[in-house]
């Protein structure tokens, strides 16, 4: 439990990092993507690929009901299970006990989600670049459903995020 909250401390959307993507709009920033108002939830679940499926279901149920387009649900469903299955794959959240940390916002037409793992995997068992050729693959899936995207680490955790600018929420 403690390890969820320090993934939970560790991955706020508000840390160093988040504001070094590409740069913004003149009056956007990345670490803000509703001004004033913004709702927001976090699911901790057990690194597992049962927990693909739940975290699709949760971006798609938590950002539908804020009033998010079709196009932006379905390109922010895609993208968050690829940055969990990255999670899964590459880091200890993948192992035995592992825990990965689901982040979601949502704001004045914008969303964002994040993924925050345990770093780096020990022993064997992860996936290289050696491994195949679909290395990578998954990346570039976020990079097209997404507005921005990137990663930082803070300590042993890693945090995979992105934002998805999206006009149909009121």
């Amino acid at each position: 439990m403690a390890e969820t909250r320090q993934l939970r401390d560790q991955a706020s959307s508000d840390a160093p990092g988040l504001r070094d993507a590409e740069p913004l709009p003149p009056g956007t920033e990345a670490g803000d993507p509703s001004g004033d108002a913004t709702d927001h939830t976090v699911w901790s679940c057990a690194g597992n690929l049962t927990a693909i499926r739940s975290i699709r279901s949760r971006v798609r149920g938590f950002l539908s009901g804020k009033g998010h387009g079709d196009d932006a649900l379905d390109d922010a469903e895609l993208a968050a299970s690829e940055l969990a299955t990255n999670a899964l794959l590459h880091s200890r959240s993948g192992q035995s006990g592992g825990v990965m940390t689901l982040f979601l916002r949502s704001g004045h037409g914008r969303l964002r989600v994040a993924v925050a793992d345990q770093g780096e995997r020990e022993g064997d068992g992860g996936y290289t670049r050696e491994d195949g050729e679909d290395y990578g693959r998954g990346r570039l899936i976020v990079d097209n459903c997404a507005t921005r995207s990137g990663e930082y680490r803070a300590g042993t955790t890693h945090v995979a995020w992105f934002e998805i600018d999206d006009p149909a929420p009121s």
